[in-house]
């Protein structure tokens, strides 16, 4: 039995549970979005008085870019790696220093994580099975399982390697696998608890029936310093690039530069990021946070800064209601999949995905609510429409409002 913890963003979440996890006692796995929150929780265990090793994936580690172990070998082989040993025993500061010492990266930082009683992993170890071969040891002798995030146990699938785990679960074509069952099985016995700010109680179900959960839901506050406002417009794939959508938006834009001088602007996707970036060019626009200078940060849903990140920002602008394209194939097989499994394939893949990404983006401004005000303005008809699917936060907060000079 595990304990599935919805709170907003903002709560603490990954605090608390880099505390249990030093707590605990016990052997512990701690499972996170990216390497920056790695980085994060790295630094809270030590702030508990505790000490966590970083299990980063190959991928992220190799300077050759070898992302199997079959990759590996090769670059030995044909001489491109000088990594002699997997372990000595050393501490390091740089990555880069222990593969100068004759060390390969990867195999020192497992080696490590083995030895140390909180290790980090990102979440990525569960999306393949190669990487998931390579920890399902460490998952048996586990005491407590953390999955930071959670809501990516949904979004994200298992990438197919090897022979299919479940034909039920799985599109032999499309070599993927629905994730979040995979995982249920594997935490069969477990101790795990799971936390997100996205997991709402419409969508809690099929967490639930899957990771055999207690759900416990922090959702329904009011927050007195947080502003959200609706535009209902139709941003959809047809107009989102339209110039008369780019005009109401400057107009959006427009009045809360007035007000709020660091702001962060979610576009829908990475496709259209550059676009956007050459329309709004008036404005002192950035990749990336500049500090206490007035600028806007453009990036877009599901972006690394999109989630789970701390970020100094004033306000959030949300265009569109981030609903993937229905036109792909693995998603369109993923609902059935999910339709076949006794839930709704629209509902707990498209919807929850556009829930999730949203949710995220709002949550890099809210934090020190209760020092100072931040401000939303979700862009589209349909976040008032599925406000419903929203946190309670969200839904106690919402207002909608007329664009500016329509």
């Amino acid at each position: 039995m595990g304990i599935l913890l919805q709170a907003p963003p903002g709560f603490g979440k990954s605090r608390r549970l880099a505390r249990i996890a030093v707590e605990s006692g016990g052997r512990a796995l701690f499972f996170v979005r990216s390497h920056l929150e790695a980085w994060q929780i790295y630094s809270y265990t030590a702030a508990y008085g505790g000490g966590a090793a970083l299990m980063f994936g190959r991928s992220a580690l190799c300077k050759f870019g070898a992302r199997t172990a079959a990759d590996c070998l090769s670059l030995r082989e044909r001489g491109i790696c000088k990594a002699k040993y997997r372990y000595i025993n050393k501490r390091f500061l740089k990555i880069d220093d222990i593969y100068d010492a004759g060390v390969c990266p990867y195999e020192y930082l497992q080696a490590v994580g083995r030895q140390s009683r909180i290790a980090v992993l990102p979440i990525s170890y569960l999306e393949s099975q190669e990487y998931l071969s390579s920890i399902v040891d460490l998952l048996r002798e586990s005491d407590l399982v953390i999955i930071d995030e959670a809501h990516n146990l949904l979004l994200h699938d298992l990438a197919v390697e090897r022979d299919p785990p479940s034909d039920k679960m799985c599109d032999l074509g499309a070599r993927r696998c629905v994730l979040l069952p995979i995982v249920g099985e594997l935490l069969r016995g477990r101790n795990a608890i799971l936390a997100s700010a996205s997991i709402t109680s419409p969508f809690s179900d099929i967490f639930i029936k899957f990771l055999n959960l207690k759900y416990i839901n922090y959702d329904n506050v009011f927050f007195d310093n947080l502003i959200i406002d609706i535009y209902p417009i139709k941003i959809r794939y047809i107009n989102r690039m339209n110039k008369s959508t780019i005009l109401l938006i400057k107009r959006i834009l427009k009045n809360i530069f007035n007000n709020y001088h660091k702001i962060l602007m979610f576009v829908p996707n990475k496709e259209i990021y550059e676009y956007y970036i050459d329309n709004f060019k008036e404005y002192p626009v950035s990749d990336r946070p500049l500090g206490d200078v007035p600028h806007v940060v453009m990036t877009y849903f599901g972006s690394p800064l999109a989630e789970g990140v701390n970020v100094d920002a004033d306000a959030a602008i949300l265009v569109g209601f981030p609903i993937p394209n229905v036109k792909d194939g693995w998603l369109k097989a993923k609902m059935r999949i999910i339709d076949g499994l006794g839930f709704s394939g629209f509902k707990h893949v498209l919807l929850f995905s556009a829930v999730s990404n949203s949710v995220q983006a709002m949550g890099r401004v809210m934090r020190d609510l209760e020092r100072r005000e931040k401000y939303v303005a979700a862009i589209d008809d349909r976040f008032w429409r599925y406000r419903w699917a929203m946190p309670r936060w969200f839904a106690n907060s919402a207002v909608l409002r007329d664009a500016p000079g329509s």
